[in-house]
């Protein structure tokens, strides 16, 4: 089932759920997918990354967003035309465009459909154009849409840079859950949309049971949209996913959570906290300093750590490496947003064995730097 992560950032709580461009109109949710189940019909889209940050984050629609933020142009030529998107192998072509996959897991019915959107003009704030898409085309067609997501990027299959958010969403019609993707990727001079739809249908489930059902499903079916993405290619390669101008800057990220127990026998409470802060100076000449502090325990007898370092700092591909005069960290770089106020933000995923763009992964252990005052 779902799961509530809150974060405290400058005394403030936020807590998120784990979970029109110029383009034609996409066809209603209800036409999207449609699975043949048992001699009837059963509708089973799905949703998004639902472990994205809805809400805290917005590409705007001023010059301020981090889409284009010092990035250089160069590269070398990508796919010829700009973009190439290959049939994923085992998959059926939907009528009118697209192509879906659908398989039984366990009893359940789990599918993924993946449809072109067509293509928005420049490169340029790619950011803010995904946000402004997500708000006003896929909320126009689905529920529980929320404003303002939180935009990643990646590469897809050739190296080329895709700009991408995710939700769990409602369908209009039956309310059920789906997990829908939304991609631009660089397409020569153009941005190239698409999206991805996860879902999943229990024949005869109890209906308060589905959604949580639905959420547990999305690890499986990611795997599919995984095989998918291994078929679109893009145009120019060889750009850094964040550029360097786009690292540079102070960040911090803050955490914490409190739980508190009840004796059920005297009616006496114990409350413990885990709180942590991390600090990082990210200079030009690619030397960096960090700060970290945290602190666990009962409330008010709280035992406090601290630690710092400092050495030099390199991005290559999709990786941050700080070479630290006490020790190497290597993180997955997941974006480089601006929140709705024009904070610049990085967004990184410390190394370890869950390492990847898994939705629980990025969940579980992505860490958000927002630029500090």
């Amino acid at each position: 089932m779902g799961a509530v992560c809150g974060v405290c950032q400058d005394g403030r709580w936020t807590f998120f759920l784990l979970a029109r461009s110029s383009m034609s109109r996409p066809r209603r949710p209800l036409l999207w997918i449609l699975v043949a189940l048992g001699g009837g019909f059963a509708l089973c889209c799905t949703g998004s990354l639902g472990l994205m940050a809805l809400g805290a984050f917005s590409g705007s629609d001023s010059s301020a967003s981090g889409g284009g933020v010092g990035v250089s142009r160069g590269g070398t030529p990508g796919e010829p035309g700009g973009f190439a998107l290959d049939s994923p192998q085992g998959w059926s072509q939907r009528e009118g465009g697209g192509f879906i996959t659908e398989w039984v897991d366990r009893g359940d019915t789990l599918g993924v459909e993946l449809l072109r959107l067509g293509s928005v003009p420049g490169l340029e704030d790619a950011e803010g154009k995904l946000s402004r898409m997500w708000s006003e085309r896929i909320g126009a067609d689905w529920n529980d849409v929320k404003p303002s997501p939180l935009v990643m990027r990646r590469f897809v299959a050739n190296g080329a840079r895709a700009y991408f958010t995710s939700a769990t969403v409602l369908h209009k019609g039956n309310g059920r859950r789906f997990r829908l993707s939304l991609y631009l990727v660089e397409a020569g001079e153009r941005l190239e949309a698409l999206a991805f739809i996860q879902s999943y249908f229990s024949p005869g489930g109890v209906a308060a049971a589905q959604g949580m059902m639905a959420d547990n499903s999305w690890g499986t079916s990611h795997v599919r949209v995984e095989d998918a993405l291994k078929g679109v290619r893009g145009s120019p390669v060889g750009l850094p996913l964040v550029a360097d101008s786009e690292v540079v800057g102070s960040f911090s990220h803050g955490s914490g959570a409190a739980g508190q127990w009840v004796n059920t026998f005297t009616g006496s409470t114990t409350m413990r906290a885990v709180t942590s802060r991390s600090d990082y100076v990210f200079k030009a000449d690619h030397s960096f300093q960090h700060q970290f502090v945290g602190g666990s325990g009962p409330a008010g007898a709280m035992a406090f750590a601290t630690e710092s370092d400092e050495g030099t700092w390199s991005v290559k591909h999709d990786v941050l490496t700080l070479a630290g005069a006490k020790r190497t960290r290597r993180f997955l770089l997941l974006g480089a947003a601006r929140t709705p106020d024009g904070k610049r933000t990085l967004y990184l995923m410390p190394e370890h064995t869950g390492w990847s763009l898994q939705p629980g992964a990025i969940g579980l252990n992505g860490e958000l730097y927002v630029q500090k005052e």
